[in-house]
């Protein structure tokens, strides 16, 4: 059963910033990392709004894993603490949320 990893990031402080931070820094740091951990791809979206206000997210990141045993093999290896590590620095507005999702049958 194949599963994603969300990262999901708050609104930061200083969304050009983040911007550039994430394009020029994280993804070239950590999709690197997250492949070698096991991982099969990344696809990144930005939220762009909510029906109730404000959105509570700022950009979402998609983790491809084949099993929950790979994403989790994945996240304790030194290439996976590190771009979790990385995600973390970058996220201005607080703490990313990371969930393990599956689709359902």
């Amino acid at each position: 059963m194949s599963v994603q990893l969300l990262v999901i990031y708050p609104p930061p402080k200083d969304a050009a910033a983040f911007e550039r931070a994430y394009r020029e820094q994280h993804l070239p740091y950590a999709g690197p990392r997250l492949i070698e951990g096991g991982a099969t791809g990344v696809t990144t979206k930005r939220v762009l709004g909510s029906p109730g206000g404000a959105p509570a997210y700022h950009w979402i990141s998609f983790v491809d894993f084949p099993s929950p045993e790979a994403a989790q093999a994945c996240a304790k290896s030194k290439g996976g603490q590190e771009a979790l590590q990385h995600a973390a620095s970058i996220s201005s507005g607080g703490q990313p949320q990371y969930l393990l999702i599956s689709e359902t049958k």
